[in-house]
């Protein structure tokens, strides 16, 4: 039975991958269900068996991404102990970690680009975007306190922090990178920050 499980869960997440790969190649609204079983190696009959739809696998796929994200910081929360870090130490870790896993990652930002767009008019992805957003917010918060007793302040800081580094992410998909220097402006935002805390 436990093996069982185990393919199914790797199945599935093949199908996750397999969904990823396509949206770097074209949109999701041109993204097939073939086009899926394809790059996964399944039939896509095999996808109906453990999706609903090809929503129901974006739905997943977000969460998915999620997930991962969710366990690259506990890794790196889990190689620093950053209770010992002083304010401009921890705004130093989390601006590389941010910068270098999420906002200047032009793949995840490509996707979750148009991932925004259905989340307009898709009440279901909108849903699992801002559940995601403040999960981020509250995590960040809780790290933020401890450098300010003003529990809403952290807050306010970090709801600015992430809404910076996702625009930044729009910018290094949208805008030319000769037309704007990215570091210098991620690193001047980090300066910012560190002087406000």
């Amino acid at each position: 039975m436990m093996a069982r499980k185990q393919v199914q869960a790797q199945r599935k997440m093949q199908i996750l991958r397999a969904l990823d790969s396509c949206l770097q190649e074209k949109s999701f609204q041109q993204t097939s269900i073939k086009d899926i079983a394809r790059v996964a190696g399944v039939n896509h009959g095999v996808l109906h068996y453990y999706f609903a739809s090809k929503d129901d696998i974006l739905l997943n796929y977000i969460d998915y991404v999620i997930e991962d994200y969710r366990a690259q910081v506990k890794e790196w929360i889990g190689d620093k102990d950053i209770t010992k870090l002083d304010k401009r130490e921890f705004i130093e870790e989390i601006f590389a970690f941010i910068n270098n896993k999420i906002t200047l990652n032009r793949s995840l930002s490509h996707i979750f680009i148009e991932i925004w767009e259905i989340g307009i008019y898709n009440e279901a992805v909108r849903e699992r975007l801002r559940h995601m957003y403040f999960a981020w917010i509250q995590e960040l918060t809780s790290y933020i306190s401890r450098f300010v007793s003003d529990e809403k302040f952290a807050k306010n800081i970090s709801v600015s922090m992430v809404a910076f580094w996702e625009g930044m992410a729009l910018f290094s998909v949208i805008i030319d990178p000769d037309g704007l220097d990215i570091a210098e402006v991620l690193g001047r935002f980090q300066e910012r920050i560190i002087e406000i805390l």
